[in-house]
Formats: structure tokens, sequence, C-alpha cells
């Protein structure tokens, strides 16, 4: 029994000589790797792990950072979504104004053409003969043409008082074919005026919409480049699982 148990004891000691040679070997080879790797050794990381509470703290905190850019990254990709959605409609009805601006002006040159052609024809008209062809019954001829064409909405207030005060060119001793002339350029120059106007007002409109729309592609990129950068930083941090903003914006 003596040589048994002295057998087991140096069996033992064997045994245990060759498991501390193994992990002599062991440690000693990872050391050479990971000083050859540049990194730091195994046998540092898990006492950085174990007794470390500072790595720990910074590994929780490094989390938490993550986790806010995350939130930050959602929450500015909504804000985005919603001013591209502003700008599109923006940008819609910038376009229909203008389109409105220019069907205005289009019908003004139309109306401008026509009364340009009744005072072409009034000019290569005869002179019409009169019964009566007293300054009188040239008068009233004035004052009826004028305030007709004022009841048609052809001339403004301020055309009618010229002619009733006989300003501004107004005869009431000129010929009748010589008043409806008269008044005929003033319909036309009225009409251009309007023509100028409705043409002003698509020119201001056409630049309206030119930046509503150069705001509505500015806006898009944006959208698209928000989106990108929060679908990395979700692919970085899966855990997260935070949906694109277009699809939370739509939810919303």
């Amino acid at each position: 029994m003596q040589n048994f148990s002295h057998g087991m004891q140096q069996a033992l000691t064997i045994w245990l000589a060759l498991l501390a040679a193994a992990v002599i070997a062991f440690v000693v080879m990872s050391f050479i790797s990971h000083r050859g790797s540049g990194g730091p050794s195994w046998w540092t990381r898990l006492r950085k792990a174990i007794r470390d509470p500072d790595a720990a703290r910074e590994k929780l905190a490094k989390a938490e950072r993550s986790a806010k850019e995350i939130e930050e990254l959602r929450r500015y990709c909504a804000e985005v979504a919603i001013a591209d959605e502003r700008a599109t409609a923006m940008a819609d009805r910038r376009r229909n104004e203008w389109e409105a601006a220019q069907r205005t002006q289009e019908a003004a040159w139309r109306a401008f053409e026509e009364s340009e052609r009744d005072v072409h024809r009034l000019r290569r008209a005869n002179a019409f003969r009169l019964t009566e062809d007293d300054p009188e019954n040239r008068r009233r001829h004035l004052v009826r043409i004028v305030n007709a064409a004022h009841d048609r909405g052809e001339i403004s207030a301020a055309d009618l008082a010229d002619a009733l005060m006989h300003r501004n060119g107004w005869d009431p001793k000129a010929h009748p074919f010589a008043q409806q002339l008269m008044l005929r350029k003033v319909i036309r120059d009225r009409k251009f005026r309007a023509y100028q106007e409705a043409s002003e007002l698509e020119r201001k409109t056409a630049k309206a919409a030119d930046l509503a729309m150069a705001a509505k592609r500015s806006l898009d990129d944006e959208a698209f480049d928000a989106e990108l950068r929060l679908r990395k930083a979700t692919a970085v941090a899966p855990e997260q699982g935070a949906p694109s903003f277009r699809t939370a914006t739509a939810g919303s």
C-alpha cells in the first residue's frame, strides 16, 4: 500500500507538471501571437473584462451613444421627410399658379389681338353718313358708346370720366367714326396693359415655381442621404431594429 500511495503521488505530480507546462506554453504562444499582431493579449482583455470596471462602463457608454445617435438620426429622417412632403406640396401649388398665370397671359394676348383688329378695321372703313350731323348728336353719341363700353367692362371708370369730361383726346364734336376709333384705341391700350400685367405675373410665378422645385430637389437629396446614414447606423447596431424614415413617416 505504501508503494501504491507513493506511486500515485508521483503520477499526480507528473500530471500536474505536464498540465502546468501546457498552460505556460499556451500563454507564451498567445502572448507572442498578439504581440506580433499589435493587439492586446487575451489575458489583458480577460483581466479588463473581469477586474477593470472602467472597461465595462466604457462599453455600456459606447452602446448608449450608438443608440442615441440612431435615435437622433431617426428623428432627423422624420423631420426631413415632413419637410420634403411640404416642399412637394409647395412645388405643386407654385406650378399650378404658374400654369394659371400662363392661361391668363394667353387670354389677355388674344383679347389684345382682337381689339387691335377692331382698330385696324375702323381705320380701313369709310366714315359713315349721319342723318343728323350736328354737335349735340355727336356729343350724345359719345356719351352712349362710352357708357356702353364701361357697362361691358371694356373701359375703366377713369377712362369713362375722361370721355365725359372731354380729356385726353376725347372730343364730343368729332365725327362718330373718329369717336368710335378713339374708343377702340382706349380699349386696345387697356387690354395691352392687362397683357403686360399678366406677363409680369407669369414671370413671377415661373420664378417661384423654379425656386420651389429646386427646394424640393434639395430636400429629396437630403432625405435620401439621411436614410442612407440611418441604414448604415442600424447595420452596425442591428439590435436597434430602426425602420427607414419613409416607413416611419407613412405610419405616423
